[in-house]
């Protein structure tokens, strides 16, 4: 053990730089298999998690992350005629404005539940009680759950709260129970009350209102819920053709909600962490053998003094367990480190609506993993570092030691160079896609846009005409505030990483279909100056005017993707469409350009713009465009709101840059992620070349002498070696490219929306991939070139 101790320290530099490598590539690896573990299996701690589905709308829906809500009356349906549910539990968003109880107004994100809700998901409070049986029901419903988090930020974990009176959208709730973090479904709201559904809802079947949560009998399978939703969407279709037609249900596991967004953007990551950590593999393992081959005279004497075969194995069998243990060792602790920078590199607004995201860290299955892999790489390194010694030693004094044949070099460098290149080339993609996609946003000119979301509570504003009236007069004020170019309202603002409703409709000018086949789009509720502030070009007609409004004709306005999709042969404007469930007829006055709301949704979508005036919704975003910098505006207009309710909060008040940003904020950090590991990819990559090509050239130094002694001088010689590191690059980097462009085409295009591969990427990563095999050769290259040939001479 002393000697083994004693060799390590005396290679210092080939110690720490193996234990080094193998720290960086186990760490990256294990919080990459922590993370996507977190994510995709474990996202929540339900009991039986596997039991709980997403029941939702089997209508295949344009778009991503469509939340696919279901009919009430079909809700209701299920839940009684469903025998493979032990439970139903319904849910839908509602905003909600706490006015009392709190240190000031504030705007909670909230949802309207079941009374069942809580124990379909088998989540208790963690004080209080849960809701009664009978807490949907009209009359009953003036209870409320919190989470802890705003627990805690709101009421100082004051546990009197509980059984306490607050006041929710202007009407007293009591305050029943608290509700731990981990438990919060959907994530990121925090407060929960009664889901009463109104008389005329429990028979509406043409709009999805409700999403629904199920859990699966003990003795029941999906394959059996499945099966009698089948059987039920047919009955309903037989008694309800005129909506139910065409239309059923499909289940979704509950684990695999966050797969859609999730999946794609860190599977490339764990995919990264594993191209780092065969990259360190093959580097080590040259390293490794290489110390082996340098030994071999020591080796020989050894065997020629009567040591074992055996002995002599374990001696060099022992220095590769030593120096993988440490590196395994050292890279579980530090994959802690790394866990905790991805999860604090997303903003805590964003981090709270991930499943999971919160309670990430390195887990039991990441450190299987580590050690597995782990495990199979000491193995592979033993076997490898032993049969060399091996045949090191019997060959007395290693001449004939051929394992660095020309092909096995070439092998080793061009699976270093294709391993760097598909990093370098991801890592290219990713940036670039990221700088696109946020690029989408820039003509919004979103730093000089101050964002805030407004919520009215029905109690104070019962109907559409004081909503209506509070808006004018809150856009009347906005618009005189000094340094204010233009005031606007949206429905749903860019960067909002919320999806927009969807409406079907039918068009007068077209034969009548029935609404399961009526032609959907996005609904997008805005104010007149909404396209000035959203950039968007009228190309025909006109747009949406202050005439608008309740007393007049009911109007319209659609993107040019909606009319090209639905009116490809004719002018759209002047047309009459129905929408929603009241099918309420609205003129068509004109087309405008196209809106990018969200950078997830790669296909630009079909939207209809209604006029506020005329649909006025209680919640709204406010978008006021400033002359300078829009935070110099948030106390002016704080105090313009206040004049005219100061019962009225403002939540999300912050620059349109900052919403763009958060929203990036997943694609920046797994960008972020990738460019590391390109980094580190061509820094091995560089390594092993030098490594590979300083023991070419000791084992070339007689050869190079000649060549020397017959007149070749040094520049000739440091051309030769250059002239073979990129022989030996040039298959790695044309294997790893083709392969890499392949997967990022399939893999970018259809499930992430980041613009796909370009030719500026290849020649950049070609020109990267260059570089780091002429960094890797020059110091092997200089040493060729001063091969002292009177020494040669000596030694010989």
């Amino acid at each position: 053990m002393r000697s083994l101790f004693r060799s390590l320290s005396a290679h210092a530099g080939l110690t720490v730089t193996v234990v080094a490598t193998l720290t960086v590539a186990f760490a990256f690896l294990i919080a990459s298999v922590s993370v996507l573990n977190g994510l995709l299996f474990h996202p929540y701690r339900y009991p039986n998690l596997r039991q709980l589905l997403l029941v939702r709308d089997s209508r295949p829906r344009e778009g991503a992350h469509q939340g696919r809500s279901i009919a009430v009356g079909d809700f209701l349906d299920a839940g009684h005629s469903i025998r493979a549910f032990s439970a139903l539990a319904g849910w839908r968003p509602q905003p909600l404005v706490i006015t009392k109880g709190a240190a000031e107004p504030e705007r909670v994100e909230a949802a309207a539940v079941t009374a069942n809700f809580f124990s379909v998901l088998g989540a208790t409070p963690i004080l209080g009680r849960p809701f009664p049986p009978d807490a949907d029901t009209s009359g009953r419903d003036g209870v409320v759950l919190l989470s802890r988090r705003f627990w805690n930020s709101r009421f100082g974990a004051d546990a009197s709260i509980v059984e306490r009176e607050i006041e929710l959208n202007g009407r007293s709730a009591t305050v029943i129970g608290i509700i731990r973090d981990e438990d919060c479904y959907p994530p990121g709201v925090d407060a929960w009350v009664p889901l009463v559904f109104a008389p005329s809802e429990t028979t509406e079947r043409a709009t999805p209102r409700v999403a629904a949560i199920a859990r699966l009998a003990d003795t029941s399978t999906r394959a059996d819920a499945t099966a009698q939703l089948e059987s039920l969407s047919q009955l309903l279709a037989s008694r309800y053709p005129l909506t139910n037609r065409g239309r059923g249900f499909e289940l979704l596991p509950l684990q695999r909600e966050q797969y859609e967004f999730t999946a794609p953007l860190f599977l490339f990551v764990l995919a990264a962490a594993l191209l780092v950590l065969l990259l360190a593999i093959v580097n080590v393992t040259h390293l490794l053998v290489a110390r082996t081959l340098d030994r071999r005279r020591d080796l020989s004497v050894r065997s020629m003094l009567g040591a074992s075969t055996a002995q002599i194995a374990a001696s060099s069998i022992a220095e590769v367990l030593v120096l993988t243990t440490a590196g395994i060792a050292a890279g579980s602790m530090a994959a802690g480190g790394v866990v905790n920078l991805i999860r604090a590199s997303l903003p805590e607004g964003i981090g709270r609506w991930i499943a999971g995201w919160s309670s990430l860290a390195i887990d039991g299955i990441g450190l299987l993993a580590g050690v597995g892999v782990g495990l199979f790489v000491t193995l592979a390194m033993c076997g490898a570092v032993g049969l060399t010694g091996l045949k090191a030693a019997r060959e007395h004094g290693g001449a004939r030691v051929t394992w660095h044949s020309t092909w096995s070099r070439r092998l080793v460098v061009a699976s270093e160079v294709s391993l760097a290149a598909a990093l370098l080339l991801g890592a290219s993609v990713m940036v670039a896609g990221f700088a696109r996609i946020s690029a989408a946003f820039d003509v919004l000119a979103p730093s000089r846009v101050l964002k805030f979301t407004l919520t009215l509570p029905e109690s104070r504003y019962p109907d559409a005409a004081r909503v209506a009236t509070f808006h004018g007069a809150m856009l009347d004020r906005l618009r005189a505030l000094p340094e204010v170019e233009g005031v606007a309202l949206v429905r749903n603002a860019p960067a909002s990483n919320v999806p927009n409703p969807i409406a079907s409709f039918d068009r007068d000018d077209a034969p009548a279909l029935q609404p399961s086949d009526m032609p959907q789009a996005d609904v997008e509720v805005v104010s007149p100056a909404a396209f000035a502030a959203l950039r968007l070009e009228v190309l025909a007609g006109r747009a949406l005017a202050d005439s608008d409004g309740l007393d007049a004709a009911r109007v319209a306005v659609v993107s040019r993707t909606a009319a090209r999709r639905y009116w490809p042969d004719r002018d759209p404007v002047g047309t009459t469409i129905r929408l929603g469930a009241d099918r309420q007829a609205m003129r068509i006055v004109g087309v405008v350009s196209d809106l990018t709301l969200n950078w997830y949704d790669p296909n630009t979508r079909p939207i209809i713009f209604l006029p506020d005036a005329q649909s006025p919704a209680h919640t709204t975003t406010v978008l006021v465009r400033a002359r300078a910098d829009p935070m110099t505006l948030a106390r002016p207009v704080r105090r313009t709101i206040a004049q005219l309710d100061d019962q009225q909060p403002l939540s999300e008040l912050e620059a349109l840059s900052t919403t763009v940003a958060d929203s990036l904020s997943p694609v920046r950090i797994i960008a972020r992620l990738l460019l590391a590991g390109a980094v580190l990819a061509a820094a091995l990559a560089a390594i092993g070349i030098y490594g590979v090509l300083a023991h070419w050239v000791r084992a070339r130094e007689r050869e190079l002498g000649v060549r020397v002694a017959l007149g070749a001088t040094g520049a000739m010689i440091g051309r030769l070696v250059l002239k073979e590191a990129l022989l030996m690059a040039s298959g790695g980097l044309v294997a790893g490219l083709s392969l890499t462009i392949v997967l990022l085409r399939l893999a970018f295009g259809a499930l992430l929306g980041v613009p796909s591969l370009d030719a500026v990427a290849v020649v950049i990563v070609i020109a990267c991939a260059i570089s780091l095999t002429v960094a890797g050769s020059l110091g092997p290259a200089r040493r060729a070139a001063r091969v002292d040939v009177a020494e040669l001479l000596r030694l010989e």
